[in-house]
């Protein structure tokens, strides 16, 4: 089967950080996959076997609570990585991760990340880095679209997220396309307030959509309402 190319991976840089010989023990054991819109690549609490890398497209990490309905924890993208703390505290996956676009994923078995991690301090370093990352990331995202702002201010927040943190097509809309009942399960509301909230946007120039897709046109003003 291939092997996958890991330069990709922002948390983690292999080539720097690795020798010759933990580069080759690791791309031996790689392999590419591809998932569809809406497919689960790992269910909560399962005990993970692999590290997974985003090679095109995105993801997401939700729960589940006791009524069963779904929270979204984070938005994953191109070069990040998945299944990082299972792997290395042994215990099963905190999330579920779910393909939210058609996806490929670099995936490795883990004994020769966690030999490395034992025997390679500059990867060790690498690893803990990767945490600190995440830590700045989930406070940038709470920043933007945290639950003690309003939602109008929220559901603003996140549309800058998502320009920020996936980027735009071609013709300006949003690269990332998210259900309106994603959004609202991110932001907190339902996915009718949503879809008000867009449509007072684009009445006020901040937003244009086409065919559910959206395109900012007023960056600026959406970071004041922040």
């Amino acid at each position: 089967m291939t092997s996958c190319d890991f330069q990709i991976a922002k948390q983690f840089n292999f080539l720097r950080s690795m020798t010759e010989v933990e580069r080759a023990e690791l791309t031996k054991t790689s392999s590419p996959r591809h998932l569809q819109k809406g497919e689960v690549l790992f269910m909560e609490a399962e005990q993970l076997q692999k590290l997974f890398c985003i090679r095109e497209g995105a993801c997401k990490f939700s729960k589940i609570d006791e009524k069963g309905k779904e929270h979204i924890t984070k938005l994953l993208g191109k070069g990040e990585l998945m299944g990082r703390r299972s792997l290395i505290s042994k215990k099963g996956a905190m999330v579920t991760a779910t393909a939210i676009t058609d996806t490929t994923i670099c995936s490795v078995d883990k004994l020769p990340v966690l030999r490395c991690l034992m025997k390679n301090t500059d990867f060790c370093m690498d690893v803990i880095k990767g945490f600190v990352e995440d830590t700045e990331e989930e406070a940038k995202r709470k920043g933007l679209f945290d639950n003690h702002q309003s939602i109008t201010k929220r559901l603003a927040g996140l549309l800058i997220y998502l320009d920020e943190k996936f980027g735009t097509e071609r013709d300006g809309t949003l690269k990332l396309f998210l259900k309106r009942e994603d959004m609202a399960n991110l932001i907190g509301t339902s996915s009718e307030y949503v879809i008000s909230i867009l449509s007072r946007f684009k009445r006020g120039g901040l937003l244009d959509l086409e065919r559910g897709k959206i395109r900012l046109l007023d960056k600026k003003g959406l970071e004041k309402m922040c």
